[in-house]
């Protein structure tokens, strides 16, 4: 067991997290991959959409990834830029968090992007950087550790791991969306492209999608609700 392994299984951390639109979906499976900024932009053939393609990190040849929950602030405001306006809908891969023992990958204490990825730190102490009773976070707030604040999240919610790419899909433990509905949704996508969904593990989990409502339960110590889907088959 690696330091950094060690590490987040103290802290209780029992996934990473990516956002991605959801129509990157069928191009992740198909490659049986999740690829960097850099390597889709080199490929004429890709037709991903970037989540963040100014990539103000310094980093495209990263995938962004945050513990335990994702980075719902980042979100809120990706899903308004260019094309992902759009395409609204937006799903979280959890990861397992092995991944991030792999070198190569830097843990930075808040949003990847402040001072142009300045903060990014590899191996276990910058890891444990994240959890530190006080970090300065982005326009200069510094955030406190209270003692209710979940144990598996860092001190800064934002704070983001940049993974070496690509991420093989097989390390992903599950695919989050926020309704049921849209999990019907994307797996009806999924089969009609004939692609092998039949290993995915679907969970609703609203609060993903909303910053303001994840945010306190976290500090306050409460993990939101998730609810595994489980696709209704016809009847006879």
């Amino acid at each position: 067991m690696t330091a950094v392994t060690e590490f987040l299984r103290s802290c209780d951390v029992h996934r990473l997290c990516h956002f991605t639109p959801s129509r990157n979906l069928p191009h992740i499976i198909r490659d049986a991959q999740i690829r960097a900024t850099k390597d889709l932009s080199e490929d004429v053939r890709a037709v991903y959409a970037a989540t963040d393609l100014a990539r103000l990190d310094g980093f495209p040849d990263r995938v962004c990834c945050t513990i335990e929950y994702p980075n719902a602030y980042y979100w809120a405001k990706a899903k308004e830029q260019g094309e992902a306006r759009l395409f609204p809908d937006w799903v979280v891969l959890l990861i397992d968090p092995e991944v991030a023992a792999q070198p190569g990958t830097f843990f930075c204490t808040g949003n990847a992007s402040r001072l142009s990825g300045a903060t990014a730190r590899p191996g276990l102490e910058g890891l444990q950087g994240l959890y530190a009773a006080s970090v300065e976070g982005s326009r200069g707030r510094t955030f406190t550790r209270c003692a209710s604040h979940l144990q598996a999240c860092p001190t800064d919610l934002q704070a983001e791991l940049l993974m070496p790419a690509p991420i093989e899909f097989a390390a992903v433990q599950a695919i989050v969306v926020e309704t049921d509905d849209q999990a019907a949704t994307e797996v009806a996508r999924l089969a009609q492209a004939s692609l092998p969904i039949d290993s995915v593990t679907w969970v609703v989990a609203p609060t993903f999608f909303r910053p303001y409502q994840l945010a306190p339960a976290l500090q306050s110590g409460r993990r939101p609700n998730e609810t595994q889907w489980t696709r209704e088959e016809p009847s006879q």
